[in-house]
């Protein structure tokens, strides 16, 4: 093997297993999250037209991939986290090729930029796999598609010339369809274009026309795209609808915010991401937790050396070489963020480092692993650059291992309390809503997480939704003071009928108590227990419970196996005896 192989080899090496490291450390601890809920509930219950039916309204092509999706993974989290991981180490190589083939003469900093890009910190949720798969597998195309156009652009032989650009318009069509705020790579797509053929000393015009030139196809499908989404397509969700975008910027004030917003997003995604995240988890994290995120990242860290001992002799550090990329890193990566953050902006989403909204800066990854690795490598000279370099590698890694230690404690606190209620409650009557309280950070964030979960557990069969779910938010106590009767409609397709006169709450006060069914004839109530539980507590009808059904399984391929029965399933069975005033049981469980 010649010593470039051997050091491409050793690159991709590198940033395989720093992928695998970073993400995969606690992977087979993950669950399902969020959103997830009520994908999983539609794909048991109804399958692919439900699928289908629950995109035609926003993004109908994501349907179709859903779709195939989940008849190769499934309801298996496990699986759902591996593909994940996957298309994230996917992505990263995508991005690596796209580096060397602009800058060949560049084989350290191309590889330490692509690993700033593996873990990258301003995105921590790879761990809400089915959700954000979307978005992962959207980014690999793309950053594949820009490395086949720049190779396209380079190829001597005119058959590979045809093949790379072929390529390439697919999977641009492909990303497109999927998240259509990626629309903006193809801007990136001119930009780079542009780059490559400044660097053959083409005048500016003749640049311009060739550039454009050669991205011509790609902006037809984009043109037409765009044309097709906002003159004809009608999106029946708020969140996508182009009518409700334009009604935000009829005033001045819609103006001010774009422009004030952009400018906050791009500090965010490009800075106060490699710190702002690490210093939220740290915050909550024990030392334990902390010793094993620093060891991990010392484990990236000197993989990373490692390759840096081992081709030291065959990465070119020569003078002509890094002049001619000085600048353009920096200049190249800020001018990437800031058009991949535009679209954003435009939708009236912003970047917020909380549950989720980081997810706004993905699309922007690229951009930034370009910028730093252009301070790192050009605006800072000696040690302090490997200082810098270490220091950004570790924030990514232990912001990363972070994440996913919460989502670990997110599904052992979510997961243990659905086993919980049924020890607890072997049958619900139908028509009944169940509004649960989770512990602190664990707190359902939608209705869907109470309701799909219930529904996959008491009537996996059934297409319809016989069991209402609600969580906890402010004004409820009104709802139940009234006996409020709703129709919920779910992304256009799924109907939840909510009756808040036959209600049963659940509440877990800590994470450390058992899961409670509260009852409203027994005031009996946790000191730990929220303020707004103790205001709805008498409205909780224990007696929807039928005590002498069978209890049901939870799917293991869904919810895993049953956890041990200490304590909290005792108390669960004691609690269920004493609702049948079987006492005798409820001695004997409590001996």
């Amino acid at each position: 093997m010649s010593s470039h192989r051997r050091e491409s080899f050793l690159s991709i090496l590198l940033i395989v297993f720093a992928a695998i490291a970073t993400y995969g450390a606690l992977i087979s601890h993950l669950g399902f999250y969020r959103d997830d809920w009520y994908l999983l509930w539609t794909a048991q219950s109804q399958g692919t037209q439900g699928i289908l039916k629950l995109f035609a309204g926003d993004r109908p092509f994501d349907g179709w991939l859903y779709s195939l999706d989940f008849w190769m993974m499934g309801l298996s989290p496990l699986r759902w986290h591996l593909y994940a991981l996957g298309v994230k180490i996917v992505s990263a190589l995508a991005f690596f090729w796209l580096l060397r083939s602009l800058w060949q003469n560049r084989k350290l900093e191309t590889t330490f930029v692509a690993l700033l890009f593996v873990v990258y910190p301003g995105f921590y949720q790879q761990p809400n796999a089915l959700t954000y798969k979307q978005l992962l597998i959207a980014y690999a195309a793309a950053l594949l598609s820009l490395a086949l156009t720049v190779n396209a652009v380079k190829a001597g032989k005119i058959a590979y010339k045809i093949l790379f650009t072929l390529a390439a318009m697919a999977l641009s069509v492909f990303y497109i369809l999927i998240y259509e705020a990626l629309v903006s790579m193809e801007v990136v797509r001119v930009l780079l274009l542009v780059y490559l053929f400044y660097r053959q000393n083409k005048t500016w015009k003749e640049n311009l026309r060739v550039s454009l030139t050669n991205a011509l196809p790609y902006f037809l499908f984009s043109a037409l795209f765009v044309y097709w989404r906002i003159f004809l397509f009608h999106s029946t969700r708020k969140a996508t609808s182009v009518e409700g975008l334009a009604d935000s910027y009829s005033s001045l004030h819609g103006f001010v915010r774009f422009f004030v917003e952009t400018g906050k997003d791009l500090v965010k995604t490009s800075f106060l991401a490699w710190g702002i995240p690490l210093y939220q988890f740290s915050n909550q994290v024990v030392y334990k937790e902390m010793g094993q995120a620093v060891g991990l990242a010392l484990f990236v860290i000197l993989l990373g050396a490692g390759y840096y001992w081992l081709t030291k002799n065959q990465l070119e550090d020569g003078k002509g070489a890094e002049s001619e990329s000085a600048l353009d890193w920096i200049i190249l990566g800020a001018l990437v963020i800031f058009i991949t953050t535009l679209p954003i902006v435009a939708a009236g989403r912003n970047v917020i480092f909380g549950v989720q909204w980081d997810r706004y800066t993905y699309q922007s990854a690229f951009g930034v692993a370009l910028l730093m690795g252009g301070i790192i490598f050009y605006a800072i000279k000696g040690n302090l650059r490997w200082i810098l370099l270490i220091a950004l590698l570790a924030s990514g890694v232990m912001t990363q291992f972070f994440s996913a230690n919460y989502y670990r404690d997110f599904w052992k606190t979510e997961r243990e309390a659905w086993w919980q209620l049924t020890w607890r409650a072997p049958q619900i009557k139908d028509g009944t809503t169940l509004v649960v309280s989770l512990p602190g950070g664990y707190a359902l964030a939608e209705e869907y997480e109470v309701w799909a979960p219930v529904n996959m557990i008491y009537h996996p069969d059934r297409p319809v939704i016989d069991l209402a779910g609600q969580i906890m938010f402010g004004d409820i106590w009104l709802d139940f003071a009234r006996g409020t009767q709703e129709r919920r409609i779910v992304r256009g397709t799924i109907a939840v009928p909510r009756d808040y006169g036959k209600a049963i709450i659940l509440s877990q006060p800590s994470p450390r108590s058992c899961l409670h069914v509260l009852d409203g004839k027994r005031f009996e109530q946790a000191a730990a227990d929220r303020v707004e539980i103790r205001q709805i507590a008498q409205y909780s009808r224990a007696d929807l419970i039928e005590p002498a059904g069978q209890p049901p399984i939870p799917p293991r391929e869904t919810f895993g196996d049953e956890p041990p029965h200490t304590w909290c399933y005792y108390y669960q069975k004691m609690d269920l005896a004493r609702q049948t005033e079987d006492w005798q049981t409820v001695a004997d469980l409590a001996d």
